[in-house]
């Protein structure tokens, strides 16, 4: 598996890498990219379908350009085909977006009308769509939504299965004929162009854009030594510096994926350094850097989506995913703390930390949090997401470029913009192409009315057993979010699970949550956990152990879910007081889940002490004060135990040594 994890790599390291005019023109579509998604975030973003065929139509040019259908390995190293297959797929995608742009009224005021052309040219934008799927995020998402495509027209005969008969009739349905099928995907606003491809042409691209402007003007630097500095200097302090450091890439990169790769080239060997071992300093980063898209001000890319989908501001999302954010983490730190202080695990050298005055000197900290100040302000104002990035990232550039008086480093920096918005542009091709498949599934899964009998499956296993449909519901998010970006399958489980757990009494906001944590989660469940592959390369190490470990120290991030569907003052929803009791538990019960997982209070937890403890937290994350206080004298009992042990120990050298051992 290590190897053929080597191999994706060196595949996508060949990536065209253009020179000469090509090199200026590949730059000039990407930068062009990000200047359409400003003028659009200050002056209103164009009609539905020509915003969005403009923006799916620009990253599919970047997409077919960069990324070549497939590479052959010749003398030792790969080398990407020719390009002028992938010309011609830049000329039909140019086609069929401009013909979306020209023929806009036409489609408003014909709907379900189509000739043989228009079928002709949705079945190629389909192929595109699906081809450009593939080279960004695999042949997984792609085969997927080919299978939808199939169940809508393929409905009718779903019984008529041979060998199986009618044990399938459930799942059949009228059908629908493929010009139909193609009319919904492309003469509509439901398929290549729906809400989730409008939200993509909106919010999600602005706030890619203004990530990246955040890390090139020198945030990412910033917040690994902020990082450093507040958790180097402890036991496990570069595991702890992981923590930090990728909880606030993750605010603003909205991946995991991408967390890892960034921070672990700097977090893993430094752990590696300091002899946490291989496994543990991948397994580290991983989960780490899986929180960030649940970690406000800036969430991934679901959190807007999911704004959407409940109709509610995306301050009110991530308002309510605040405290669950806040004890993700803590479950992760207080995981690592516990580890750290049990295997003696070593601080960051102090010459690696650098004074906290020269951190946030103005020239580093003004460009890096006054933008974000901003993007609150605007959003607390009632400005929509798009707006409120634009100005944010308008500070950015201004900040950056004219902190200096200098002609020459003025010069220097307006290339350095430059090329950070050709990277933003080409950050947005690993989001599109996904986003446009999943609003395929989607429209896909309504019109067929699969969702609803997924749902009502749920229900009749579960019964009147909600805690069961909570497990199914994880269950499948999870198997979803197998091979596939967090986004979707988020979009995917919200189709067809959300429905059935709304119906059981539960508030839409906390059900989206937990769908929305579980498909971070799957990124370090075993079997494909796409966050730990990459932490283990980066380590060199084995990935099955890695993941065992990621899991270990997230025990208590899959549980966290369970917690705020059940106790919804940890959403920040009802009375004050009951808000500040829950969390001030919650708090003391996820402290006490690490330290049950990792073994360790003051000393080496007995497997007995260890159910106790846990035992314990789950009264104290359990709505009520008598479980609360049943829960904090378990905790008190075990540490009074502790002490009375270590005194005796104490006293009896020879047995203190034996039990260290």
């Amino acid at each position: 598996m290590k190897r053929e994890k080597t191999e994706d790599r060196e595949i996508s390291a060949t990536a065209r890498q253009y020179v000469g005019l090509w090199r200026v023109l590949v730059g000039m579509i990407a930068v062009g990219y990000v200047l359409f998604h400003l003028y659009t975030g200050y002056a209103g973003p164009f009609p539905n379908l020509r915003q969005r065929a403009v923006h799916v139509g620009f990253a599919l040019i970047l997409t077919f350009l960069l990324l070549p259908p497939y590479v052959r390995k010749r003398e030792g190293r790969w080398e990407s085909v020719s390009l002028a297959v992938d010309l011609a797929a830049v000329a039909m995608t140019i086609w069929c977006c401009v013909y979306i742009i020209v023929k806009y009224n036409w489609i408003m005021d014909h709907p379900a009308e189509s000739t043989s052309f228009q079928l002709i040219l949705g079945t190629v934008a389909i192929l595109l769509t699906l081809e450009a799927g593939r080279r960004t995020i695999g042949l997984l998402f792609p085969i997927l939504t080919l299978f939808f495509l199939l169940y809508a027209f393929a409905g009718p005969y779903i019984p008529e299965i041979p060998l199986i008969g009618d044990a399938l009739a459930y799942w059949g349905h009228r059908g629908f004929n493929i010009p139909y099928i193609i009319q919904i995907v492309f003469l509509s606003d439901l398929g290549l162009w729906g809400f989730v491809t409008g939200i993509s042409a909106t919010i999600v691209a602005m706030f890619i854009i203004f990530g990246a402007f955040i890390l090139f003007t020198g945030g990412g630097e910033t917040f690994i030594d902020l990082a450093v500095w507040s958790t180097g200097r402890f036991f496990g302090g570069a595991a702890k510096v992981a923590v930090v450091a990728s909880g606030f890439f993750g605010m603003i990169s909205g991946s995991a994926v991408a967390n890892v790769a960034t921070t672990g080239t700097f977090t893993i060997p430094m752990m590696k350094r300091l002899k946490y071992g291989n496994e543990f300093a991948a397994a580290v980063e991983a989960t780490a850097s899986t929180g960030g898209q649940i970690t406000p001000p800036i969430m991934g890319a679901g959190a807007f989506i999911m704004a959407e989908i409940l109709e509610i501001s995306y301050l009110q999302v991530a308002l309510c995913a605040a405290i669950p954010a806040y004890l993700y983490y803590l479950g992760c730190f207080s995981a690592i703390h516990f580890e750290s202080v049990k295997r003696n695990l070593g601080r960051v050298p102090i010459a690696d930390v650098k004074p906290f005055r020269e951190i946030m000197r103005p020239s580093r900290s003004v460009p890096l949090f006054v933008p974000i100040f901003i993007l609150l302000g605007f959003l607390l104002q009632g400005y929509t997401p798009e707006t409120s990035a634009f100005w944010a990232i308008l500070a950015a550039v201004i900040l950056f470029l004219f902190s200096t008086f200098h002609a020459a480093e003025i010069k220097i920096r307006w290339i350095r913009l430059l090329k950070g918005m050709e990277d933003a542009g080409r950050s947005m091709i690993k989001v599109v192409p996904l986003l446009v498949c999943a609003n395929i599934i989607i429209s896909l899964i309504n019109i067929t009315g699969i969702g609803v009998k997924l749902s009502e499956f749920i229900l009749s296993v579960a019964g009147q057993n909600e805690f069961l449909a909570l497990i199914l519901a994880a269950a499948v998010t999870l198997i979803l979010g197998m091979g596939v970006p967090t986004t979707a399958a988020y979009l995917l489980a919200a189709a067809v699970i959300a429905p059935s757990l709304k119906m059981m009494g539960f508030e839409a906001i906390a059900v989206h949550l937990f769908i929305f944590y579980f498909a971070i989660l799957s990124a370090i469940t075993p079997p494909v956990c796409a966050a730990v592959y990459v932490g283990a390369g980066i380590a060199q190490a084995d990935w099955v152990k890695t993941a065992w470990i990621a899991m270990r120290l997230a025990l208590v991030e899959y549980m966290i879910p369970f917690i705020f569907i059940y106790n919804t003052s940890l959403l920040l929803l009802g009375p004050a007081e009951t808000i500040i009791h829950s969390f001030i538990t919650a708090t003391i019960g996820v402290l006490m889940i690490g330290c049950a997982t990792m073994g360790y209070l003051s000393w080496p937890l007995n497997l007995f002490m260890r159910l106790a403890i846990l035992a314990g937290s789950t009264m104290c994350i359990t709505p009520g004060l008598r479980s609360d206080l049943a829960g904090l004298g378990i905790l008190a009992l075990v540490y009074a135990y502790q002490k009375i042990q270590a005194r005796k120990r104490q006293g009896h050298p020879d047995l203190g040594a034996k039990n260290i051992t």
